[in-house]
C-alpha cells in the first residue's frame, strides 16, 4: 500500500498473517513521520531514535521494531527488540529500494510486514515508485 501525507510518502507491505495491509502500522508510521517532523527544528540532521512496541490494534499483537531518523522511517512487524537492524534493513532494501544490493545469505528475523516512510522531495516520488 502507499500513501501520502504533506510530510511523508509511506509504503507498506502486506502482512504474512493476515493477508492485509495493517492498519496499527500504517498509524505508527504516521505518529512517528510526525514526531519526526515536531523534533527536526531542535535536532541535528543525523538525530535517529531506535526501539521496539507492540502493535496492540494488530488482530495478532505482533512485536514491532522501529528505527526513525529524518531520511527515513523503517518498522518491521513481527520481530523482536533484539532483532538485528542491519539485516532488516538489508531486507527492507531489497523490496523498497529502486537500486538494491544483492540480499546477502545471512540469517535474520524476518518480519511479517514492513512500513515505510520517507520525507516528500520533488523528485522523490517517481524514483521510489520504481521499485515498487
Amino acid at each position: 500500500m502507499i500513501w501520502k501525507t504533506n510530510s511523508h510518502l509511506f509504503t507498506a507491505t502486506v502482512c504474512q498473517h493476515t493477508g492485509r495491509t495493517c492498519p496499527a502500522v500504517q498509524r505508527m508510521a504516521e505518529k512517528l513521520s510526525q514526531a519526526m517532523m515536531a523534533s527536526k527544528p531542535i535536532t541535528s540532521g543525523d538525530f535517529e531514535i531506535e526501539g521496539s512496541s507492540v502493535l496492540k490494534h494488530c488482530p495478532m499483537e505482533c512485536p514491532a521494531k522501529f528505527t526513525a531518523s529524518h531520511d527515513r522511517i523503517r518498522i518491521f512487524c513481527g520481530v523482536t527488540p533484539e532483532a538485528e537492524t542491519e539485516g532488516l534493513n538489508r531486507f527492507a532494501d531489497a523490496l523498497f529500494d529502486p537500486n538494491p544490493n544483492p540480499l546477502a545469505l545471512t540469517q535474520f528475523e524476518r518480519p511479517c510486514a514492513i512500513a515505510e516512510a520517507v520525507p516528500v522531495t520533488v523528485r522523490q516520488p517517481s524514483e521510489h515508485h520504481a521499485a515498487i
